[in-house]
């Protein structure tokens, strides 16, 4: 009979399968053991159920924070490219500066997923994947930012050294086909880029997540 004390989840049984055995053990001389076998199962499959019920609010916590931080990150980065371009374009091609606080938010950020995945209750795994998830996600997003920008203000993109110099050697028919072009390669490079980068940053994050609290919410 205390081999059905097995189908009960792992963590349930590494919690109280010491206890339930005992109670089998005690209850078994006196109690019908098909009731017995019956009442075993049943608990088991609650079990299952219950944990199944907590583990889709976890996930569904940790999608929600990993949702929230890409949003906030990819508006924020949205706004700098437009203010960048168009509103405030700028005369040289001297954007180091910008550039390197751009990338150094956005790795904060997917290092933020992973320690957010970790503190909602999910496992090393998830925060690999919400690093990944969130790297790919920035990385696709922001690369539909530009999209927008370089053709909605096409007549202002197409003012910057760099696109000129870019297309007198492209061999393109226009400005809107050479940066359309150009953006195929960002359009692959980026994401994947920081989907590699994530997988090592939400592990590092998730790392630190779980020397934290965790929260309810």
């Amino acid at each position: 009979m205390i081999w059905l004390i097995r189908l009960y989840p792992r963590r349930w049984r590494d919690r109280y399968g010491g206890e339930l055995e005992q109670l089998v053990r005690d209850l078994g001389p006196s109690r019908f053991r098909p009731v017995l076998a019956l009442d075993l199962v049943k608990g088991a499959l609650d079990a299952h159920v219950r944990q199944g019920i907590a583990m889709n609010v976890v996930q569904r916590r940790a999608v929600t924070r990993v949702s929230v931080i890409v949003g906030v990150v990819w508006l924020g980065l949205t706004l700098e490219i437009l203010f960048s371009n168009v509103v405030f374009p700028s005369g040289t091609d001297d954007e180091a500066i910008p550039v390197l606080v751009s990338y150094l938010c956005v790795f904060a950020a997917i290092f933020l997923a992973g320690l957010s995945t970790a503190r909602a209750g999910v496992g090393p795994k998830g925060h690999v994947a919400a690093g990944v998830l969130a790297g790919m996600m920035i990385g696709l997003l922001t690369t539909a930012s530009f999209a927008v920008v370089d053709n909605v203000w096409l007549d202002i993109v197409a003012q910057q050294q760099t696109k000129i110099e870019g297309f007198a050697h492209s061999g393109a028919d226009s400005m809107r086909d050479y940066v359309n072009h150009s953006l195929v390669g960002v359009a692959v490079g980026l994401p994947l880029g920081l989907g590699f980068l994530g997988a090592m940053l939400g592990w590092a994050g998730g790392l630190a997540g779980r020397g934290l609290a965790p929260l309810s919410r």
